[in-house]
C-alpha cells in the first residue's frame, strides 16, 4: 500500500469503506478532502480541518519524491479553495507559505473576491 493511501486511511478512518479500490488515486483523495473541508467549518470542527490541511500539506511537500502527490495537492485541493466562501477566507491562515507561486496565485484570487 502506498504511503499516501495509508496516511489517508489512518487519518480519515471512515474512508476505509469508500476508498479501497485500485482505481482510487491521490486525486480521488483530494476531491474527498475538498468536500470535507467545505463542511468542517460549518461544524466548527477545527481538529478535522487540521487533519485535512496537514495531510494536503504533507502531499504537497513530497514533490521531490513524487511529483504526482504535489500536483494533486495543488490542482486537486489548493486551487479549488477559492470556489467556496468559507474555504476562500481560510486561505491566508491555512495555505502554507511553502506553496510559493501557487499560493500567490490563490491569494490573488482571494483578494479579487474581497473587493
Amino acid at each position: 500500500m502506498s504511503v499516501w493511501r495509508r496516511k489517508g486511511l489512518e487519518l480519515f478512518y471512515d474512508f476505509r469503506h469508500t476508498f479501497t479500490g485500485k482505481e482510487d488515486t491521490i486525486y480521488t483523495l483530494m476531491v474527498q478532502l475538498r468536500s470535507r473541508v467545505e463542511d468542517a467549518p460549518l461544524k466548527k470542527d477545527t481538529e478535522e480541518l487540521d487533519k485535512i490541511y496537514g495531510n494536503v500539506e504533507w502531499c504537497f511537500n513530497q514533490r521531490k519524491r513524487c511529483f504526482d502527490l504535489c500536483n494533486a495537492a495543488a490542482v486537486g485541493f489548493y486551487e479549488h479553495l477559492v470556489e467556496e466562501g468559507n474555504t476562500r477566507f481560510a486561505i491566508p491562515y491555512r495555505v502554507p507559505g511553502c506553496c510559493g507561486v501557487r499560493q500567490r496565485s490563490i491569494k490573488s484570487w482571494y483578494w479579487k473576491f474581497e473587493c
